[in-house]
């Protein structure tokens, strides 16, 4: 019985020890890791956030022909909230925003989705993804820097340094655009004499 008694009280002196000794083992993250572990939870939201903005961005497109200027307008303003949220460049956000506007028509002096011309679209679809451009197509030619290997979200401009014509290039040597009078934002091959520039 004295031995029982002596092996109970030995087991109760060791808990708080061991109780007092647990938290002990645990050590603080340190930076990096706590940075890595940051990391890794962020890519599948940024991941998810992407795949989003480009769900929503061949939805709208499919959608572009059939909605009024309103409907359009308010995409657009979606789609810019989404591609902001998925870390997108500028340029990319603007090839996804821009098919937003198809079918719109052309209007002198446009600057919305009621109506567009050349120059108004390319600065509603920049505004959209975050750059603020000029108002005419000679202007933004100035306020963007030439390349000669145009990338997706470029601007594609015709005339030279007195362009009359702009457009945004969306790849495969062609470009989304507001023609002229009595056409519509729409996709076309790039034309002849084209120069590119990229947006700052």
């Amino acid at each position: 019985m004295k031995r029982l008694l002596v092996a109970a009280s030995a087991a109760v002196i060791a808990l708080p020890a061991l109780a007092t000794a647990a938290p002990a083992q645990a050590r603080p993250m340190s930076t990096t890791t706590a940075a890595a572990t940051a990391s890794r939870q962020a890519a599948p939201s940024l991941a998810t956030a992407r795949y989003a903005a480009v769900s929503y961005a061949n939805k709208y497109s499919r959608q572009a022909t059939r909605v009024n200027w309103r409907q359009k307008d308010r995409n657009a303003a979606h789609l810019s909230r989404l591609t902001a949220r998925a870390r997108m460049s500028a340029p990319k956000r603007a090839v996804l925003i821009s098919k937003t506007q198809k079918g719109t028509y052309y209007r002198w002096g446009g600057t919305t989705p009621r109506g567009f011309d050349c120059s108004g679209y390319t600065k509603y679809v920049y505004k959209k993804a975050g750059k603020n451009l000029p108002r005419t197509a000679a202007q933004q030619y100035r306020a963007t820097k030439r390349t000669s290997r145009p990338a997706p979200g470029d601007l594609v401009f015709f005339g030279g340094s007195r362009a009359s014509h702009v457009g945004i290039y969306v790849g495969n040597n062609r470009m989304i655009h507001s023609p002229r009078r009595g056409k519509a934002v729409q996709i076309s091959k790039v034309y002849r004499g084209a120069s590119y520039g990229k947006v700052r």
